[in-house]
């Protein structure tokens, strides 16, 4: 208790660092479970300042782990206002309140902060709401899905129903009328989140996709020009990111997508083929369909090779970025060689330095290649990519996977930290992805048990 006593007066004693503006704050609020308000730990509070709010920090504080120098983000505020016990937390990046959201939305923080709390001689049962958001900061669209979370709630006791509501908020929020086309509903799905920009990534590749069902399945091809149909299609592909045979076949030909008649794509590419051997969009259709195997390794060099002799006047020179990327996963799957597929992604970054796709690949790739590295390729596409973007949950995961397979105890706070952003971005992932897989889950999940063994030990 002693030690406890002297650390409580050094993090009395220091004040609050200068660094970065206030980026937004929330006052969390610590009550007696059985009695009234606050009356038992507004008093212990008053006896005990120093060592109360050193409790509080140890539970909600967070230090980035490659810059242990640098303040806490979020840092509980010096002022507390005996009101039950109300103390400040204050963020000041975006990073700071998600990690503070994600440690809040479940028990963690609760049990956490009941364990120092207990530490320090306070043994009654507590329970915590949160109320004052102040997140002027918070991008609009996120502002709005989570207005319900700013009023004042219990952080661990909400109800079932409330539950399973919190989950919905990526739902569709209203009625669209759109335009008749395969893509409708899937378009439909995401008009409530159209300023975001996946949502508009994926808008336009339903729109490209469209127009070559139009086009391609048009009596006549009059009117257009040779190969736009097969150019949609590719637009839209790249668009999306389906780069395997798994994933491009499927919005090819399966019903709840394009539901192409396969004879007649095949005719059509066949067709132009004829008339111009070296049409490349043709070729690149042809080869993305083809199951993984040297053939398609084969076909695909076949079309790069073309695209880069024509230049920058070909009309899928803009894709070789694509390109490359489905010559790296074929590659890799075909040879086992993580080499011979970041020599691919590699390539593909040369056109297209921050291409979301790539760095994702790339990432993969890694980590069969050097953990270190993988982890710093995985945060590199983290930095990168907007925080609505499909793969950032998959890649929080692994993560916390990744440092699990350095030192779990060593790298508990990062571990937890990558673990709960990885869920919370999973559950308010937009409606048109699935969650992540549980192949890529439980390792993280793995890791994080392990972590919370240590945390109920200390």
């Amino acid at each position: 208790m002693a030690d406890q006593i002297e650390q409580a007066g050094q993090a009395v004693a220091q004040p609050v660092l200068e660094m970065v503006a206030e980026w937004g704050r929330v006052y969390l609020r610590i009550t007696d479970v059985w009695l009234a308000r606050g009356v038992a730990i507004g008093a212990f509070y008053l006896a005990n300042r120093a060592l109360t709010m050193l409790a509080v920090r140890r539970a909600v504080e967070r230090r980035d782990p490659d810059n242990p120098d640098q303040p806490a983000d979020p840092q509980v505020g010096l002022e507390a206002e005996v009101d039950s016990l109300l103390v400040p937390v204050i963020f000041y990046s975006q990073l700071g309140y998600e990690y503070f959201a994600s440690i809040s939305n479940g028990p963690f923080l609760k049990s956490c902060l009941q364990r120092e709390m207990e530490k320090i001689g306070y043994e009654r049962k507590i329970k915590l709401s949160l109320t004052r958001w102040n997140l002027p900061n918070l991008p609009e669209d996120r502002a709005v899905q989570e207005e319900k979370a700013r009023e004042e709630g219990s952080v661990t006791d909400t109800p079932e129903e409330e539950k399973e509501e919190a989950m919905e908020v990526t739902k569709p929020l209203l009625h669209v009328e759109l335009q008749d086309g395969p893509l409708k509903e899937l378009t439909a799905n995401l008009q409530p989140y159209k300023d975001l920009p996946t949502a508009q990534r994926f808008f336009k590749a339903y729109s490209c996709l469209e127009k070559a069902v139009v086009i391609l399945n048009s009596a006549s091809s009059s009117g257009y020009k040779e190969g736009e149909g097969v150019e949609h299609l590719l637009e839209g592909l790249m668009l999306m990111e389906c780069v395997g045979p798994d994933a491009v076949n499927p919005v090819l030909y399966d019903r709840s997508w394009l539901h192409l008649d396969k004879t007649h794509l095949d005719n059509h590419v066949f067709a132009q083929l004829q008339a111009n051997p070296n049409s490349t969009p043709c070729l690149l259709i042809q080869a993305l369909q083809l199951p993984h195997g040297h053939t398609r390794i084969d076909a695909i060099n076949h079309v790069i090779d073309i695209v880069l002799q024509h230049g920058d006047t070909d009309p899928i020179y803009k894709h070789l970025t694509y390109m490359y990327c489905a010559l790296g996963i074929t590659t890799l799957a075909v040879t086992k060689q993580a080499g011979l597929a970041l020599s691919a992604y590699a390539s593909a970054l040369m056109y297209k330095p921050d291409d979301m796709l790539t760095l994702q690949l790339t990432a993969l790739c890694s980590v069969s290649v050097s953990v270190s590295q993988a982890i710093r390729q995985f945060r590199h596409f983290l930095a990168k990519a907007p925080s609505c973007h499909e793969a950032v949950p998959w890649a929080l995961y692994h993560l916390a996977s990744l440092y699990s397979q350095q030192d779990t105890y060593v790298h508990r706070d990062t571990i937890l930290h990558y673990y709960n952003m990885a869920q919370e971005a999973d559950t308010n992932r937009l409606p048109a992805f699935k969650q992540v897989q549980s192949e890529h889950t439980e390792p993280a999940s793995k890791g994080y048990k392990q972590v919370m063994v240590y945390v109920q030990a200390s």
